[in-house]
């Protein structure tokens, strides 16, 4: 059928479109719409692919950053020689010593996640008890309940320095060092006090107030001091020097969005509770390097059910697995991991993975 016209005006004839050409016309600008929201889509999920790896990258950087820093610094007493002497109360309740008397680091092994060993990602709730190691130490108070099953966690131990000042301390206290002006050091906290000739130390928990203008080893707190109101072990003058003593818990668990997270908790006296540090990390896997020979260097690396002596822990190795936040890959599948020795087969998603790798000396055990 021709739908042909004309139109005479002036003699002049115009004709319009034939219904086969009209078809040809939609039929190419259908095949143009197409290839624009194809481009469109497949911009849609590169966009999309880039930004969630993007995060993930980001959280990799910070964790992993994170992690190093602490590992670098564990055990550090300033110029300290030797171990300080111990003030704090150890019959007390609160007192843990795997929390006091952790020189540097120390970790638990998760069951049936051992160098060789095959582990499956059953569920992401924080629960059990089933980690150990090997001197047989038992799980930190504070964190109990709060780690996924299948994860390592560690502890790390150390000083910061106080930003404070002695002044008035000419020769051996009785149970106070005098500071210039205010302390700002809150009433609890673990101090650990080192001689001017790092000679000696002591290890005690301020009793007064931050705006006490001394460091007093008093009566009460948690665990408390012993022997209150003697006199400290070292002889400390105007040049010894503060630090704030800190044990601090790495962990996964359940973050605030559902999603499994790296956590931070502080646990010695004063701490406030885990931090969330970065979401998505998914399972972390650690090695420690022992060195048994003078050279103060990792001769293998073992997990944390494989060490007998923690003093001899020179450096750490930690592998973590996160995930992208989104569901981005194409195909839904359990996908499986090597981490540091442990391989580890995810749940079935369609999440993105990468893994963050670290290997750590701690200073003060290579020197």
């Amino acid at each position: 059928m021709n739908l042909r016209f004309k139109v005479l005006r002036g003699g002049q004839r115009q004709s319009g479109l034939s219904l086969i050409e009209l078809m040809i016309a939609l039929a190419l600008g259908l095949v143009l719409t197409l290839g624009v929201v194809q481009i469109f889509l497949g911009s849609s999920q590169t966009y999309r692919l880039s930004d969630a790896l993007g995060k993930v990258q980001e959280n990799v950087r910070f964790s992993l950053g994170t992690l190093q820093y602490d590992a670098r610094m564990a055990g550090h007493f300033g110029c300290l020689i030797g171990e300080p002497f111990n003030q704090l109360d150890q019959t007390d309740a609160a007192y843990d010593p795997t929390v006091y008397e952790n020189g540097a680091v120390i970790g638990w092994e998760a069951a049936n996640t051992g160098l060789g060993d095959e582990f499956t990602i059953t569920t992401l709730a924080a629960s059990g008890n089933a980690w150990s190691n090997g001197t047989g130490d038992a799980i930190p108070t504070d964190i109990q309940g709060q780690i996924i099953p299948g994860t390592d966690f560690l502890v790390f131990s150390g000083a910061q320095r106080a930003d404070v000042d002695l002044t008035g301390n000419p020769g051996p206290p009785a149970n106070a060092l005098t500071t210039n002006g205010n302390s700002n050091i809150d009433q609890g906290t673990i101090l650990t006090v080192i001689a001017s000739d790092c000679s000696g130390a002591d290890l005690f928990q301020k009793s007064n107030a931050a705006n006490s203008s001394s460091l007093t080893k008093g009566s009460g707190g948690s665990p408390g001091n012993i022997n209150p109101s003697g006199g400290f072990a070292g002889d400390y003058d105007d040049d010894a020097k503060v630090y704030v003593f800190t044990s601090t818990a790495y962990f996964i668990g359940e973050g605030a969005s559902g999603e499994p997270a790296l956590f931070r908790e502080r646990l010695d006296a004063g701490a406030t509770g885990a931090v969330e540090l970065a979401e998505g990390v998914e399972n972390m896997q650690i090695l420690y390097g022992v060195a048994t020979g003078v050279d103060r260097a990792a001769d293998r690396y073992v997990t944390a059910a494989n060490v007998t002596n923690w003093d001899q822990v020179v450096s750490v190795r930690m592998a973590l697995l996160f995930r992208t936040g989104d569901r981005i890959v194409d195909e839904e599948a359990a996908r499986s991991f090597n981490l540091a020795g442990t391989e580890i087969t995810t749940q079935s998603d369609r999440r993105s993975r990468v893994i963050g790798l670290s290997t750590v000396g701690i200073r003060n055990r290579l020197e």
